[in-house]
């Protein structure tokens, strides 16, 4: 197979999987789910406090979409507002103790039902297959970020420096 018919199966193979994610998005949102709300919790469970402004640029989002998903975690209990340490006119957003566990447990849930879904699999296959998707998703984020500097053939993940596949 060359490179231009393995590409269309990996395209193919993309926009499946983009349209299950995109179901799955309207499913919750229809459910009152966290779908649109889980990136602010992962972000801030990652970087700690943030400002409004940058967890909107974390997670490649709006201030005002940021501003109603704040809203909606702090009367849940999942964020809190803190003063800004460097500047007391400013606040920042913090995840709470409740934010975490929510996080884990989605997490634990989003593991469950990966490794659920692989059980068939062989060790091998599942260990290669994150190997690969590892390396696809990097290559595909730095593309996607700045497509100017994603140089046509050029994988920047670290796996793929030292190997040709």
């Amino acid at each position: 197979m060359n490179e231009i018919e393995t590409a269309r199966r990996i395209g193919g193979a993309m926009t499946r999987l983009l349209r299950a994610a995109h179901r799955a998005k309207a499913h919750d949102a229809a459910t009152a789910g966290s779908y649109q709300t889980m990136p602010v919790l992962w972000a801030l469970n990652e970087s700690g406090p943030l400002r409004s402004n940058l967890l909107a640029e974390s997670v490649l989002s709006d201030p005002s979409t940021i501003s109603r998903q704040v809203t909606t975690l702090v009367e849940q209990g999942l964020v809190t507002r803190e003063p800004d340490p460097d500047d007391g006119r400013a606040w920042q957003l913090a995840i709470t103790d409740e934010g975490r566990t929510v996080v884990a447990e989605k997490l634990r849930l989003r593991d469950q039902y990966l490794a659920s879904m692989t059980a068939s699999w062989t060790d091998a296959d599942r260990d290669r297959f994150a190997e690969l998707f590892e390396r696809f998703a990097t290559d595909f984020a730095a593309a996607v970020a700045d497509p100017r500097t994603h140089q046509h053939g050029h994988s920047t993940h670290p796996a793929s420096r030292s190997e040709k596949s």
